[in-house]
């Protein structure tokens, strides 16, 4: 596929609905709509774990876009030409209230690539020392569109929590469902 053109067919704060046009290798004509961001952006997730308590940080967080809450990981947007690191354990903090340490790094992963050509992501592994005076009574720093609390679970507590929340109507984030409730599943299973 060669791009030919692009159209855009909607603007607003954060995003861009575009129309893109290609050639395809046989010659034929195709369009794609896709979404794009209005800022050069990328993506911080962090799953993170207290230690040595092993318990995850797990966030339940009202997510405008579907009108529900989420229960997912930290996570959010950091301007491109900024350290990944940095701004995953920013996120940590101003999300949680808890300082922490990276362990893992995804690098970078495209992320909607049906839908956006911009959506860069790093996921990355955290440790929060939860003995350090900083992590013992953890204030968030939220802005004034986030309603988000924090969720400590033990990786065992997991799977029937993630059933339970589904239960009551909430919806779980397809990262937090891999991990706790797909994973264990095919592990038992193999």
């Amino acid at each position: 596929m060669k791009k030919t053109g692009e159209r855009i067919i909607g603007k607003g704060n954060w995003l861009v609905l575009r129309e893109d046009t290609f050639v395809s290798d046989s010659g034929e004509e195709t369009s794609w709509e896709c979404i794009a961001r209005t800022s050069d952006t990328y993506v911080v997730v962090v799953v993170a774990r207290l230690m040595p308590s092993g318990r995850y940080v797990l966030l339940r967080q009202y997510r405008q876009a579907i009108e529900n809450t989420v229960i997912g990981f930290c996570a959010g947007t950091a301007p491109t030409g900024s350290d990944p690191e940095v701004e995953a354990l920013r996120e940590l903090r101003e999300e949680t209230g808890f300082v922490g340490r990276i362990v893992g790094s995804s690098g970078p992963l495209k992320m909607n690539v049906g839908m956006s050509n911009d959506d860069s992501q790093y996921i990355f592994s955290a440790e929060i020392n939860e003995t350090d005076p900083r992590n013992q009574h953890p204030q968030q720093d939220l802005e004034p569109s986030e309603e988000i609390e924090v969720v400590l679970l033990k990786e065992e507590e997991l799977p029937a929590f993630l059933r339970s929340e589904q239960a009551s109507g909430r919806t779980v984030g397809p990262g937090v469902w891999y991990m706790f409730g797909v994973l264990p599943a095919l592990t038992r299973h193999a």
